[in-house]
C-alpha cells in the first residue's frame, strides 16, 4: 500500500522532531564534562604532593595531562592525570624519564600499564548516575615516576577520586 508524500513528510518531520528531542534530553542529562573532572584531578594531585610536603611544580601541556613535579629533600615525583594514559602511554615515559620509571596508580593497585578497561568499566557506572543527576566520585588512575631518593610508596596518590 502506497503512502501520500504528505503522509511521508509528516511522518519523516515526526522522525526528525523526536530524533531532536532525545538529542536535547540526552545533552540535558549528560555527564559531567571531563575538563571540570580533569581540573579537580588536577588540583587533588597537587593537594596530595604538597600535604606531604613536596613544592610542586606544574608543566602545562595542551593536548596531554599536565605533569606536577615534587620535590622534597632527595625525593622527586612526577605525577599526572591518566584517563587518558593509552593514547600517550610513550610521551608519558619519555617526559617523565628524567624522574624515574612510570607506574600507574588505579583504586589502590599499582601497573606498569595503564589500567584503560578497569577504568573504563570503573567509569560506567559514575557517568550512568551523572545522567540521572546523581553525581558520586570516581577514582582516577594517576601516572607516577619517582626518583631513587624517594621511599616506596605511592604518596597517596593511588586513591585520587574526583566528583563532579
Amino acid at each position: 500500500m502506497m503512502r501520500s508524500p504528505v503522509a511521508l513528510s509528516i511522518w519523516a518531520g515526526l522522525l526528525a522532531l523526536a530524533t531532536i528531542g532525545s538529542l536535547a534530553v540526552k545533552d540535558a542529562l549528560a555527564s559531567a564534562p571531563q575538563v571540570e573532572l580533569a581540573g579537580k584531578t588536577n588540583a587533588a594531585i597537587a593537594a596530595t604532593l604538597r600535604g606531604q610536603g613536596f613544592a610542586v611544580r606544574v608543566e602545562p601541556h595542551r593536548f596531554q595531562s599536565w605533569i606536577f613535579f615534587g620535590t622534597r629533600g632527595a625525593c622527586r615525583i612526577a605525577a599526572r592525570d591518566a584517563v587518558n594514559a593509552a593514547h600517550y602511554t610513550e610521551a608519558f615515559r619519555e617526559q617523565m624519564a628524567g624522574v624515574g620509571s612510570v607506574r600507574y596508580l588505579y583504586r589502590g593497585n599499582r601497573s606498569v600499564g595503564p589500567p584503560e578497561l578497569t577504568a573504563l568499566v570503573y567509569r560506567l557506572v559514575p557517568r550512568s548516575l551523572d545522567r540521572f543527576g546523581v553525581h558520586v566520585a570516581r577514582s582516577a588512575p594517576v601516572a607516577v615516576a619517582t626518583s631513587s631518593g624517594c621511599p616506596d610508596g605511592d604518596f597517596g596518590l593511588e586513591r585520587i577520586a574526583v566528583a563532579p
